[in-house]
């Protein structure tokens, strides 16, 4: 066995077609007081390779440098590898000298020396790594299900599948829905009610799901594994423990009794969408104001979506519905003339099919605005503005029909407050981020499914059913946990109780716990609150650690003594001659960023380092300050877009801060301020980052020298323009 401070590294040239300098690499790495040995292979990630690796990784008590090519590609399968071989990886760390150094960099020994300053880097946070250890937790296999719809109904069935206790709450007294009333399921054919059929029958044959309905749920506490949920049930209060959570409430069908232009409200004939879907499966379709035939049907598209007074957004399903309803009435009446009055019609994917069908049924499309509807003689009269022929016209209505606007459903934000999941600005619950981590809120053990989280079909309510009991099925593991202790590791005794951890996690995972026995010999010292952190339950981004102010909290994989001796040993080489730019880049969309402008080939300075963080939210000022001590000439932080952290929605907004405060003190010192800053990016956009990393080598440039260069650094000095 080596030294344990000691790291090999493996150099890898990617089948040869790396253009750098190995015998520069491994001649000054073998010399390094941190490095054992340095291996060259040509295809590390090849059984040969891997066997290697399983070699090091033995004979070097597990740490490890691989120098190849990203770790997205590489690092699954090293990490698969190694497990079948019961060698834990958790110790290797892994350096890009592919696509962010010889792939995009035409001069070979610039690309080189980025590549060797950048393994030392890993080397000296290697030294000091830790192994992490596999945690095992036990928790009921329970879930609560709030909402009794498509989606509600659906995830309870998919959970008992995978074999957990289920209690599904309904806040009325039955189950089913909107769906159970539509009298057609686009695109089956089907009714509601025979869609819901099978999975009613499955729900009252299922002994792991217990169906509590007339029950409204007042708040919950707890996180993941041990929720209470407090609810009340036939007018008596109650609690149940659980161990995840899915939010499946639904929508609400907006009535638009404010728009005094429909008369919604004042005329019995005006009635909503789904309150005509309700009224033809009752198989009763007469006027509600004299039960005479329905001879005459106008439909308004649009009502209170689109709009900037309601709802901004296209509500999704109006347009279906409303042709869905048209062809029903078409069908049972078949002399009945319908008009659609709208301004766009949207039907995706297969309901392109049924708008054809509705038109060749004869009902008519109206391009244009309802511009008046009023009363004669007991008989509704609309007046239509056609934007196509440019000209106003006058029909009786026997029935109005308003195609409303899809809101969420009440109580969501207030359930929110205890729950932990963020709400849209529409009211919808926000999910975790759209394209990667549907379902996921914030919350780790709670999802949300089908119209919760914005306007759904009925098959897509369904398949994101499927889709969350698979997440909280991921997450859950049957009730028995086992997995990577990965994430923040709370030193107690350091613990100041300021909370900001617990105020500022993305996730909500801190707990603020009061502390029953003193800790100090002056009970007047005695802290009333410390945080509690759960390993298991955090998603390790380290905004915890960089808003700590005592370190009593750090990440068990990038410590501050790791990542500090990473920033201290990767600008080893920055000077007043060289101004080195220092990138430190979040693992989500920066790194895909960065990855794709390397396969693009796409050039940038050479006088840049990166170093990669689990998320922007990571990075804290003193980090920052670090960076300038050691002789950066600019720090930028690579961040995911706006609104878009994969984290939570907040570890970018939280580094801002960090970079706007780092902006200050350096301009409060007499630096230039500008010499931090940070951008954000989508992954598919490579260009965003070639120009924010050339804007920061050019500033670093066009500052020159430091006061570190200098051997002023610490000295007070007027701020001078």
């Amino acid at each position: 066995m080596t030294d344990s401070k000691k790291s090999a590294v493996i150099l890898c040239t990617c089948g040869k077609q790396l253009g750098l300098d190995y015998g520069h690499l491994s001649s000054h790495l073998e010399k390094h007081e941190l490095v054992s040995s340095v291996i060259v292979h040509d295809t590390c990630c090849q059984p040969d390779g891997l066997d290697s690796i399983v070699e090091l990784v033995d004979s070097n008590d597990g740490r490890l440098v691989i120098a190849a090519c990203t770790n997205q590609k590489i690092q699954p399968r090293i990490d698969m590898y190694l497990r079948t071989k019961n060698v834990d990886p958790s110790k290797i760390r892994y350096v890009n000298i592919r696509e962010q150094s010889a792939w995009v960099h035409g001069d070979k020994s610039e690309a080189t020396l980025k590549s060797l300053d950048m393994i030392k880097g890993a080397v000296a946070a290697s030294s000091i790594s830790q192994p992490l250890h596999v945690q095992k937790k036990t928790v009921p296999p329970h879930v609560t299900v709030v909402g009794g719809g498509i989606a509600g109904l659906e995830t309870a069935l998919s959970l008992s599948n995978l074999g957990y206790e289920v209690v599904l709450v309904e806040i009325t007294d039955t189950l089913g829905g909107h769906v159970l009333n539509l009298p057609v399921v686009a695109p089956t054919g089907k009714s509601g009610a025979e869609v819901m059929k099978s999975r009613l029958d499955a729900i009252g044959k299922d002994n792991r799901i217990q169906v509590m309905t007339n029950t409204y749920v007042r708040f919950f506490e707890g996180e993941m594994g041990n929720f209470t949920v407090h609810y009340t049930s036939d007018g008596k209060d109650g609690t149940l423990h659980t161990s995840a959570v899915v939010m499946a409430t639904g929508f609400k069908e907006f009535k638009p009794v404010q728009m005094d232009e429909y008369r919604y409200g004042k005329n019995p004939d005006v009635l909503t969408q789904y309150e005509l879907s309700q009224m033809i499966t009752a198989g009763d379709i007469k006027k509600p104001s004299s039960a005479q035939d329905v001879k005459e049907v106008v439909m308004v598209q649009c009502v209170g979506s689109r709009s900037e007074d309601y709802k901004r957004d296209c509500s999704k399903l109006c347009c279906t519905f409303a042709i869905d309803n048209a062809i029903e009435l078409k069908e049972r009446l078949p002399d009945v003339n319908v008009r659609v009055v709208y301004m766009d019609i949207r039907v995706p994917f297969e309901n392109e099919m049924i708008y054809k069908k509705s038109r060749e049924l004869g009902v008519d499309f109206i391009r244009g605005r309802v511009s008046m509807v009023w009363e004669n003689d007991g008989q509704t009269r609309v007046k239509i503005y056609d934007s196509l022929m440019n000209q106003y016209f006058e029909v009786p209505a026997d029935l109005l029909v308003l195609s409303s606007a899809v809101l969420p459903s009440d109580g969501l934000a207030e359930l929110g407050e205890t729950l932990g999941y963020m709400i849209e600005d529409d009211g919808h619950i926000k999910e975790l981020y759209g394209k990667l981590r549907r379902n996921e809120t914030r919350r780790r053990g709670v999802v949300a499914v089908g119209a919760a989280t914005r306007p759904q079909f009925v098959f897509e309510a369904v398949t994101d059913a499927q889709a969350a009991s698979l997440v909280l099925h991921n997450e859950l593991q049957g009730g028995a946990i086992e997995t990577l202790a990965r994430g923040a590791v709370l030193e107690v005794d350091d613990c100041v109780g300021c909370s900001l951890c617990a105020q500022q996690c993305p996730r909500g995972v801190p707990l603020m716990i009061e502390q029953t026995e003193s800790e100090e010999i002056n009970p007047e010292q005695k802290l009333i609150f410390k945080a509690s952190i759960d390993t298991l339950n955090c998603h390790a981004c380290g905004v915890c650690q960089s808003l700590c102010p005592s370190g009593a909290t750090q990440l068990n994989f990038i410590s501050n003594e790791q990542l500090w001796a990473e920033i201290t040993a990767t600008l080893e080489n920055a000077g007043p001659d060289r101004p080195i730019t220092l990138c430190f880049y979040c693992e989500e969309c920066a790194v895909s960023t960065i990855d794709i402008a390397g396969i693009r080939k796409m050039e940038y300075p050479a006088t840049t380092r990166l170093v990669p963080v689990p998320c922007a939210g990571r990075v804290s000022i003193i980090d920052i300050l670090k960076a300038f001590e050691n002789g950066a000439g600019a720090v930028m932080i690579a961040a995911c877009e706006t609104d878009r952290c994969h984290v939570g929605g907040t570890g970018n907004e939280i580094a801002q801060v960090q970079v706007d405060v780092a902006r200050d003190i350096l301009n409060a010192i007499g630096w230039k301020g500008a010499r931090v800053d940070m951008f954000r990016m989508f992954s598919a956009e490579p260009q965003r980052f070639i120009d924010a990393i050339s804007e920061m080598t050019r500033r670093a440039s066009e500052f020159g020298p430091t006061p570190v260069h200098n051997g002023e650094a610490g000295k007070w000095m007027e701020v001078v323009e």
